[in-house]
């Protein structure tokens, strides 16, 4: 065996090992979902999957920029795979309506019984369906049909998956982490700021 030949074997051994890093790290990523309000240990994945320390910096700087791309670039489309003639394209797809993030409005007004109605629907995904998503197409119960309710009128605070299911957004999850905590501690909620966006909770009358 050639020493070039070493080298191509090399090369794609040490291109198979950093594709095997990026997606054990998508995989760990992944255990944000229904657990928003969490820290991610990324010094203990380093250490796991032996990620040098001197391209730990990098690699954050790598996963950032995917996120940008695809929070911007790619917000209202999705990218597929496709071949023709033997070459490999990668082409984008306009995202069904339902499925686009929707940005939240810089001032939110909520009525006490929304504001009661989003911690028990974000409880519920946390606790009861342990972070399962919702699915409001059959006949189900009262709080589906309040959760279709409050969709429709605060559309930001709610997600379409793939599955078809519906998930609490990010920002749906910070406000209902919030609001469960001004719960317990029996403090009440009138006014509040997450991410740069004024929630206010108004009472009628």
């Amino acid at each position: 065996m050639t020493l070039s030949s070493n080298t191509k074997i090399l090369d794609v051994v040490q291109f198979q090992r950093t594709l095997q890093i990026i997606n054990q790290t998508i995989e760990s990523l992944g255990k944000f979902e229904g657990n928003y309000d969490k820290k991610f240990n990324f010094s203990e994945l380093v250490r796991r999957l032996n990620i040098p320390s001197t391209e730990v910096d990098e690699f954050i700087y790598l996963l950032l920029n995917f996120q940008e791309k695809f929070e911007n670039v790619f917000l209202n489309y999705r990218l597929k795979k496709k071949i023709e003639n033997g070459t490999i394209y990668l082409t984008v797809e306009k995202r069904e309506l339902d499925s686009i993030p929707i940005r939240p409005p810089e001032i939110i007004t909520f009525s006490p019984s929304q504001v009661q109605l989003l911690n028990d629907i974000i409880y519920t995904f946390k606790h009861v369906k342990r972070g399962k998503g919702f699915d409001v197409t059959k006949n189900g119960t009262e709080l589906s049909s309040n959760l279709k309710q409050l969709r429709s009128e605060h559309p930001y605070l709610f997600e379409i998956k793939p599955n078809g299911l519906i998930y609490p957004s990010p920002f749906g999850l910070k406000l209902g982490d919030l609001i469960i905590s001004y719960n317990k501690g029996n403090r009440e909620l009138t006014e509040i700021t997450i991410d740069n966006h004024k929630v206010l909770v108004v009472h009628n009358g």
